[in-house]
């Protein structure tokens, strides 16, 4: 007598399915693992939406970001932890005692790693913005090597994230695998020893927790303090890290009123200062044959040394900004007629920025100069502006923030 349900066929029907959901759940674990650094989910932005959106709109999502942690990690167990360590590396021994102790009290959590880093930026949104950063574009956010120093926020990494943005994938490649320095003491020993000291002194003493597995220096972006305390970012000729003045880096947010320029800013204008400074990275990195080592107190070939460059930025007039927002963020001898072309690196810069932030006006003032980086720079992408935001970027201040405004150019 036959169990009733326990036909042949239905056994074999049976038996079939387990077969294929076990070839289903075997071959997704056989599929390879995704290529690293692929930009794939930080897009180029052509267009002025992330320009003309508050420092609270127009940033990835949540889940959006836990789908680019998913795609990067898949068949990739060891990654977060390998990450995680970058991203949290430090030589400072109260940095390392707080981390020890996180580490520590993450025993039970489902990720160690991601309770860490969350840990680390007392943030699951900072933690998770910055993993997905780096996994997609080889970016790294942290904090000072300094454990007292002041720290970005989840909101400088959204600025962060937005201008990263409007940087061309090409470009963004070009600039996540600088060569480490590791002959430093070597390349100088023929020097005065004055110069020797000094050269040193000025050499970042955290850059090999800067380092990734293939041996490079992804683009850093760090807080720290500019030359005498005066800049709000700065980049060292040779590097790929950005130096960001917190304090005075913030001042260009939505929101702040100032009197000595009448104005409220309505726009994050924080994405103009970083896509100056990445200009500056960009700069150093033009020519590079992915070999030579690229010492920062030296002068070698890039856009701003060499002479038929350096001919174009020369002879390219920049247009006038909007409004008078940036000005006193710059040393004052560097801005001539409301241009920041004191030198041929920060007009490049300003050349590089206009054509993303404001590619109307440039165009209309300088035709042969937006053509030049239109063509040699930027292999023929093309941006809208602020000029196409459907809403005011800035505006006058009434008179009772007239009344308690500060003005912008005192730090």
């Amino acid at each position: 007598m036959k169990a009733k349900g326990l036909e042949p066929h239905s056994l074999r029907y049976a038996a079939f399915q387990i077969l294929l959901l076990w070839f289903s759940v075997t071959h997704a674990n056989q599929q390879p693992a995704h290529d690293l650094f692929q930009n794939k989910f930080f897009t180029l932005s052509q267009n002025s939406e992330l320009l003309c959106a508050t420092s609270s709109e127009n940033y990835l999502s949540n889940d959006e970001l836990n789908a680019v942690v998913s795609y990067y990690e898949h068949n990739r167990p060891s990654f977060r932890h390998d990450a995680v360590q970058l991203l949290t590396n430090h030589i400072s021994p109260e940095h390392n005692a707080f981390l020890a102790e996180a580490k520590h009290s993450c025993q039970q959590a489902e990720s160690v790693d991601l309770c860490v880093l969350q840990k680390y930026w007392q943030n699951p949104e900072a933690a998770l913005r910055v993993l997905a950063l780096f996994y997609d574009t080889k970016t790294i956010i942290k904090h000072n090597d300094d454990y007292y120093f002041p720290r970005f926020t989840e909101d400088h990494i959204r600025s962060f994230e937005k201008s990263i943005r409007k940087i061309p994938i090409f470009m963004r490649t070009s600039i996540t695998y600088a060569k480490p320095i590791r002959k430093l003491k070597e390349f100088i020993k023929d020097l005065p020893p004055s110069k020797q000291e000094l050269i040193i002194e000025a050499f970042p003493k955290d850059s090999e927790t800067r380092v990734w597995l293939d041996d490079t220096h992804p683009l850093s972006l760090l807080p720290g303090e500019g030359f005498m305390g005066q800049v709000v970012a700065q980049v060292f000729n040779g590097r790929n890290s950005v130096i960001f003045t917190i304090n005075s880096f913030d001042k260009a947010k939505d929101g702040g009123i100032y009197r000595d320029i009448d104005l409220k800013y309505l726009v994050d204008f924080r994405l103009a200062l970083i896509i100056h400074e990445l200009a500056h990275v960009i700069d150093n990195f033009f020519f590079w044959d992915g070999a030579q080592d690229l010492y920062f107190f030296y002068r070698y070939r890039k856009i701003s040394t060499d002479s038929r460059m350096r001919e174009y930025v020369n002879t390219s007039k920049l247009a006038l900004w909007p409004s008078k927002w940036f000005e006193a963020f710059e040393f004052l001898w560097e801005v001539n007629e409301g241009r920041y072309n004191g030198t041929v690196q920060e007009k490049f810069a300003e050349l590089f920025a206009q054509y993303i932030l404001i590619p109307e006006r440039l165009k209309e003032v300088s035709p042969l100069g937006y053509a030049w980086i239109r063509d040699s720079i930027f292999q023929g992408l093309e941006y809208s502006g602020y000029s196409n935001c459907n809403q005011e970027i800035t505006r006058t201040l009434t008179w009772w923030e007239d009344a308690i405004a500060k003005p912008l150019g005192y730090f």
